[in-house]
Parts: structure tokens; C-alpha cells; sequence
């Protein structure tokens, strides 16, 4: 197996480095030559990708729909309570304990190894979270799979492409083709699984994102469909929109804004009360998932994902009343922050749908008991909440959007839906500084985004563009012996070291050359009096902390140690112009 491996690994690099060789002066010209077979090899890979993500969404929708039928048929009565507890308390258990994987709904995960690096993403995450969301919304735990599926994507692109070798921009590029491919998948929606993509995990738009992503979501998609159907989540045909109800979608926008910032607050909240329960994570999670039970003991609906009572909700010939879709709205806020927050695996997509379909539907019927002329059914305005909850939550308001109009096949409903989620976006983005997925990785300085400075810094490593072609000196030496050693320079500067080698300065050329012509001084004048005494940078420093000491300093270049040793000089024209490669890399 690992000679079958290293063999595609020598080949891959072959095929990639081939048209390489070359002066820097055409080094973009040469990097677009390689960029035609750069895009066969990730689009393979998308391929393959994406016919695993779509086996994997389809295995995991239906084992978590057939323990639900098991676990109904029992009609165990008020026993049932106890499932919820037993499914989530097993599952972190294993997830946690015996895998030693992280709980949650991963999207976060995933994320931060697009902007810090994918080795977050190992292998075992496919088992972890494909086993751990099974049992925990399978026994009636109140949050989604499209979490789960996500990382689970995102796991297989990671390993893909450590497998490959590739480097870390094809890795993270990969992670994005497997979470387009586990939401097209499991939503039976490429549409959805592309944008979600790219507008809310990459964050990037260009044509080695955009093309593979499109094949990863389109082959899950397709092999979804050929094992179940092309099924259809919530059919719904809607009537045109009036003036009047498109109007009323900016205020229902606001409306969704408000409930997503409450939503991602209540799960923040549920989850520091749990961190304050001193009990082994699995107990927690049992003692979640027993609230969960008896909320659902009351009204089964806030069970598992609750896709049941968005279905009944868009159906005007059993449409439940106001006062049981409002307490419904509540109750799934509490069971799905009771499920995340004790550490239950699952995801926020299929709450903020269910969540916004209610909100949408009481909004409906209030609107339709006003005296109000044109006014859309109520179904409609329960689409529309479906996708400003998604905006407002996930601050992806094109997502919210694709997703509602695939699952529906509604594309009549484009403006509204626009409407909607433009206004929730635009009232959560006021309030919250990120999404729920991005939030403690912008309070932890770990969200970098695509495309910017910080990004392309973030991806330089100071120990590959040291400078070692100088001379180092000793701090004792004469003004006399520099003078030969200054004839077989090749730099302008030359690190001062002392007898532990340890950089104690630099001397520059500039500084020295008033005494070079003053021979008086010759036996006079040591290196270590005319040396500069200039901030060290670390080896494993970011980038920006360097060129945060270049601005105090005002020197053009610096000396890196690693602990107390001297490794070699940092200069800015060198940081710049790898700066500069980086970005026309990037922009391929």
C-alpha cells in the first residue's frame, strides 16, 4: 500500500513541476502554464471527492432516518425520554473518549483549517462524526446533520490530500470541495453546496475554486440521486408576490435577523452553562440530552432534526395554529441549545431551516389578520424565514437563498427570498462581529480571510526566505581585519556574533564607511562599538510580528534566532518579493 501510495505521490509532483524550470523574470507566464495541469489534477480530485461525499451523505441520512422508525415503532411511551440521553451520552463518549475527536457541529473546524492550515482535519473525523451525529439525532437529539457532513466532507478532502502529498493550498482547496459536496449530497441541492462553498468555507472566487467545487457538488449530487431518487425535501409552489408582501419580507428580514442573533447567543449561553457542569463530558451530554427527551415527551416535533414540522407548516390543509407554531419555535430553540451546548454532535443548518419556517408561518398569520390587500400565503412567508434565518445564522445570505429555492424547487420565489435574507443579514452582521461558526475564531485571532495581507503573510515561513549568503563577525574585531573580511562581502550588513554565538548586533556598511578612509582608527575601532543594536526576530514568529519590528526599527533587514542561536538575516526586499510570488500565485 505505501508503494502504491508513493508511486501517484512521484507522479502527481511530476506532472505538477513539469514546465517549472525558468528565470524569475516569467515566473507568472510559467505558473499559468502549470495552472492548465494544475486544474485536471483538482478536478480528479473533486471528482473523487465528491463521489464520496455524496455515498456518505446518502448512509448517513438513512441510517439516522432508520433508528427514528426503530425507536417510533417501539412505542415505548414517556419511556422514550431517555433516548435523546442514551444516544448523546454514547456518542460523545466515542467521539471524545475512544477517538479523541472534539464535539459540536465542526463548521468551525473546518473553517479555521481553511484559513490556519488543514491538519486539523484528520482521518478519523470521518468515523467520529458520521458515528457521532448518528447517535445523537438519530435518538431524537435537536440539531442536523449538514454539521456533521460538513467536517465529514471537509475530513476526506484533508485526507485526499495528504495522501497525494500535495501542499497546503491544494489541501485547503480540497477541504472546500468536500464540504460543497456533503451539503449538495445531503440537501440533494448542488446549487446549495456550491455556494455554501465558496461563500462561507473558502471564501474565494476563482476558477481553481470555482470549477472542481462545481464538479465535487454536481457528482455528489448525482450519485445521491441515483441511490435514493431525486427527491424533492419540501415541494411548494408559491403565487406571485405583491408590493405589499415584498415589503413585508424586509420587515420579516429584520424579524429573522433578531431570532438568528438570539439563536447563536442561546447556544453560547447553553454551552458555558454545561462547562460549568464539573461531570465527564458523556454525563453532560446525557443530562442534555434527558431535557431534550422531555421537551419532545410534550412535542415530538422538536425531535431530531424537525423537518416534519416545516413539512406540515407549508401545508395549508393541516396548518397548525398561532399559538402551537410560537411555542413550537421556542421549544426547538431550547432543545437544540440544550443538544450543542451539553456537547452533542450535530449541526445549526437543519435548526435555523426548522427554527425559520416557524417564524416565517407566525409571521404569515399575522400579517393575514391584519387588513391588508395582496398579502402571500403563509407558507411563502415560511420560505422566506427559512432563508433569513439561514442568512442571519450563518451570515451567508446567497446560501440561504440557493437552499431554499433548491429544497422547494420555489424559484418563483427569488425576490422575496432576496429581500429576506438581505435584511437578516444586514441586521445580525450589526450586532455580531461573525457568524455562529466564526465567532470564537475572530475573538481567538484565527479567522484570516482569503485574498488579504494577513492571508498571504500568514502563508510565508520566516525559515524559508532567510538570507545566509553574508559574513558574521566577532564583536571584537578590529576596524583593520573587517576591512578584508568587508572585501569578500556580498551584503551590505554583517551580523555581529559572540563567542556563544549570539547575535549582538549588525553593522552596516553605511554606519562604518566614515572610518574606513581614517587609518588612525584602524587598530582603534572594534565591530562591537559600531554595531547597531536592533530587535531579534524569532524563527517560529508570524509575519507580521516581523514586520511589526522592521517599522519600529526602521532597518531593512533583521536577525532571526531560534531560543539564543543565531540562524541568519531577514531582509524586507527578500520578504517582499516572496510577498509578491505569493499573491500572483494566489490570484491563479
Amino acid at each position: 500500500m505505501n508503494n502504491f501510495k508513493k508511486h501517484w505521490q512521484r507522479k502527481l509532483n511530476k506532472f505538477l513541476s513539469r514546465g517549472l524550470a525558468g528565470s524569475d523574470t516569467d515566473l507568472l507566464s510559467r505558473y499559468q502554464a502549470v495552472s492548465a495541469r494544475e486544474a485536471v489534477v483538482m478536478m480528479t480530485a473533486a471528482l473523487v471527492i465528491g463521489l464520496g461525499c455524496g455515498v456518505l451523505a446518502v448512509g448517513l441520512n438513512w441510517s439516522v432516518h432508520s433508528l427514528r422508525l426503530f425507536i417510533s415503532d417501539l412505542d415505548l411511551g414517556w419511556r422514550a425520554i431517555f433516548f435523546p440521553a442514551l444516544g448523546a451520552g454514547i456518542a460523545v463518549f466515542l467521539v471524545r473518549s475512544l477517538m479523541h475527536d472534539s464535539a459540536g457541529h465542526g463548521v468551525s473546524d473546518v473553517i479555521k483549517a481553511i484559513a490556519m492550515g488543514s491538519e486539523g482535519l484528520r482521518r478519523r473525523m470521518i468515523f467520529s462524526r458520521f458515528f457521532g451525529s448518528f447517535l445523537t439525532v438519530g435518538s431524537g437529539g435537536s440539531t442536523g446533520l449538514e454539521g456533521p457532513i460538513v467536517s465529514i466532507g471537509a475530513a476526506l478532502g484533508s485526507t485526499l490530500g495528504r495522501w497525494l502529498n500535495m501542499n497546503e493550498r491544494h489541501k485547503k482547496l480540497l477541504v472546500g470541495y468536500g464540504a460543497a459536496g456533503a451539503v449538495a449530497g445531503i440537501f440533494n441541492a448542488p446549487l446549495t453546496g456550491l455556494i455554501f462553498s465558496l461563500e462561507i468555507i473558502i471564501g474565494e472566487w476563482t476558477y481553481l475554486t470555482i470549477l472542481p467545487t462545481i464538479i465535487a457538488a454536481v457528482s455528489a449530487t448525482e450519485l445521491s440521486r441515483w441511490i435514493t431518487g431525486n427527491k424533492i425535501a419540501f415541494f411548494q409552489e408559491i403565487a406571485g408576490f405583491s408590493l405589499t408582501s415584498l415589503l413585508a419580507c424586509f420587515v420579516l428580514g429584520a424579524l429573522t435577523g433578531v431570532i438568528s442573533i438570539l439563536f447563536a447567543r442561546s447556544l453560547l449561553l447553553w454551552e458555558k452553562f454545561f462547562t460549568k457542569v464539573s461531570l465527564h463530558h458523556w454525563i453532560r451530554a446525557a443530562i442534555g440530552g434527558l431535557f431534550v427527551g422531555t421537551l419532545g415527551f410534550f412535542m415530538p416535533e422538536v425531535l431530531s432534526e424537525g423537518y416534519s414540522a416545516t413539512q406540515v407548516f407549508l401545508t395549508d390543509s393541516i396548518r397548525p395554529e398561532l399559538a402551537f407554531v410560537l411555542l413550537f419555535v421556542l421549544l426547538k430553540f431550547l432543545a437544540c441549545g440544550m443538544t450543542l451546548g451539553s456537547g452533542g454532535i450535530g449541526g445549526v443548518f437543519a435548526p435555523s431551516l426548522v427554527i425559520g419556517s416557524g417564524v416565517g408561518l407566525a409571521f404569515g398569520m399575522i400579517m393575514h389578520s391584519l387588513p391588508l390587500d395582496g398579502v402571500a400565503e403563509d407558507a411563502a412567508f415560511a420560505l422566506a424565514g427559512m432563508a433569513g434565518m439561514v442568512a442571519g445564522v450563518m451570515h451567508g445570505p446567497l446560501t440561504g437563498i440557493f437552499l431554499v429555492m433548491e429544497v422547494t424547487r420555489g424559484y418563483s420565489m427569488i425576490l422575496p427570498l432576496m429581500l429576506t435574507a438581505s435584511s437578516a443579514m444586514v441586521v445580525s452582521s450589526f450586532f455580531e462581529i461573525g457568524s455562529v461558526y466564526t465567532q470564537d475564531l475572530i475573538k481567538q485571532g484565527s479567522l484570516i480571510k482569503r485574498g488579504t495581507d494577513r492571508y498571504l503573510l500568514h502563508h510565508l515561513n520566516i525559515g524559508d526566505i532567510l538570507d545566509k549568503d553574508f559574513i558574521t563577525i566577532s564583536e571584537d574585531l578590529l576596524l583593520r581585519n573587517f576591512i578584508e573580511e568587508f572585501k569578500k562581502a556580498r551584503r551590505n550588513y554583517f551580523p555581529v556574533l559572540n563567542k556563544e554565538n549570539k547575535c549582538v548586533g549588525v553593522v552596516f556598511l553605511d554606519d562604518i564607511r566614515p572610518h574606513l578612509f581614517d587609518r588612525s582608527l584602524y587598530d582603534l575601532v572594534t565591530m562591537g562599538s559600531v554595531m547597531r543594536n536592533l530587535p531579534l526576530i524569532s524563527l517560529n514568529e508570524p509575519i507580521s510580528a516581523a514586520l511589526d519590528k522592521f517599522e519600529t526599527s526602521k532597518a531593512w533587514s533583521l536577525p532571526v534566532v531560534e531560543g539564543d542561536q543565531f540562524l541568519g538575516m531577514l531582509s524586507k526586499s527578500t520578504l517582499f518579493d516572496h510577498y509578491r510570488r505569493e499573491l500572483q500565485i494566489q490570484s491563479i
